[in-house]
């Protein structure tokens, strides 16, 4: 069974753990696409790479003229195509080919397989029916391809509500969890010398979050948060914060005003294969994401890895959190501060609940989350789409 991977420029050790315990089974030959532009390092990817070239595109596309030009002109939209000619050559002979939904990737692949034969599968990640009306071409990607696609793999039941709900069959839907690599991921002691590094006093009660410093994760509580606890005296904790985004500014003044300064250290990006090491210095992790319009949390992976390295999680009703969740952490209302601070500070004064919720949360993740169990599960439905089984 040759599979290809076509995750656009988002190729990460995030997403490649799901598929790589793939590549221990026999029958299995597998290889992952990587454009030229990237997002990520893809030296810790396991997976074999076939590398995507500007330069190497341009060379298949004079190789395909006039068929290439007229691609071009055919596109009703401005770089619709991810690699189209270099795929064309490369996916020749492959059984399975897997993309994102609503991605240049699928709209390529749509047309590439009416070419080799090749089954297209989709993971999907959408939450909000019909969203990609907002955006013209998103929506001219979805109609075009949705007739293509082989098999829909949602990546948790909230999100194959909503497809269902948008009239896609349901047999032709299976939920697969997005798995994590539980080597990567397991409990360990807080390293000291990472609290020297950030300057964090032994006895402090810290508070963890990973992910982009933007509006929709509500990033802007946590400063709320540290003034509530500040202010019914509590004193010995800290948040750390991993990441980057466009609200970093705005947080740090709203922390400025509100006089807990001595409570944050920001620490910037930190590479995948290194933040278990975060997880393992927090005594808790937070994520006060809440929905908007066109957005809602899609699955929350930072969730999973705080669980799988048994920490105790605090989030919010937002999209698919509560299912990733379940009863394993503390779910507030998304902008309610003032319950999501009372929260954190129940853990603060209980070390016993911090450690039942943290075993609850290492259990979840091995019997829902384990990559190793759920690419088992992916190769069933590769086969049962290939008429395997």
């Amino acid at each position: 069974m040759r599979i290809g991977i076509v995750w656009e420029n988002g190729v990460s050790k995030w997403m490649s753990q799901m598929f790589e315990p793939l590549m221990e089974m026999e029958d299995v030959d597998i290889r992952v696409f990587v454009g030229e532009r990237n997002k990520f390092d893809v030296s810790d990817v396991l997976l074999e790479k076939e590398y995507l070239t500007h330069r190497g595109e341009i060379v298949n596309a004079i190789s395909l003229l006039p068929d290439s030009m007229v691609r071009i002109f055919k596109n009703p939209y401005r770089r619709m195509d991810f690699y189209y000619n270099s795929l064309r050559r490369y996916l020749k002979g492959y059984h399975i080919v897997e993309c994102h939904d609503s991605s240049r990737s699928l709209y390529t692949l749509a047309d590439l397989k009416k070419i080799h034969g090749f089954k297209l599968v989709v993971s999907y990640a959408e939450n909000i029916p019909y969203r990609q009306v907002f955006d013209e071409k998103t929506n001219y990607i979805k109609h075009h391809t949705c007739g293509m696609i082989d098999h829909f793999i949602p990546w948790c039941d909230t999100i194959k509500r909503v497809m269902i709900l948008e009239g896609i069959p349901e047999e032709k839907i299976t939920t697969i969890y997005t798995g994590l690599d539980l080597n990567l991921f397991n409990p360990a002691p807080k390293d000291t010398d990472l609290l020297r590094e950030y300057r964090i006093e032994e006895d402090s009660f810290i508070i963890l979050y990973i992910g982009k410093i933007v509006s929709w994760k509500g990033v802007h509580s946590l400063a709320y948060v540290a003034r509530i606890l500040r202010y019914n005296g509590y004193k010995r904790f800290c948040f750390l914060v991993a990441g980057r985004g466009a609200q970093m500014k705005n947080l740090k003044r709203i922390i400025k005003e509100a006089d807990v300064e001595g409570h944050f250290r920001f620490i910037g990006f930190v590479p995948y294969t290194e933040i278990q090491r975060l997880y393992n210095l927090a005594d808790l992790f937070v994520l006060p994401s809440y929905p908007a319009m066109t957005w809602q949390e899609q699955f929350g992976m930072v969730l999973v890895e705080a669980m799988a390295c048994g920490r105790p999680v605090v989030s919010t009703d937002s999209g698919s959190i509560p299912e990733i969740v379940g009863d394993a952490g503390m779910i507030v209302p998304p902008g309610d501060f003032f319950t999501l601070a009372e929260k954190i500070a129940l853990f603060m004064d209980n070390r016993q609940l911090l450690d039942e919720f943290g075993r609850k949360g290492r259990k979840r993740v091995e019997r829902l989350f384990d990559a190793r169990k759920n690419a088992k599960r992916l190769y069933e439905v590769y086969r049962k789409v290939l008429g395997d089984s």
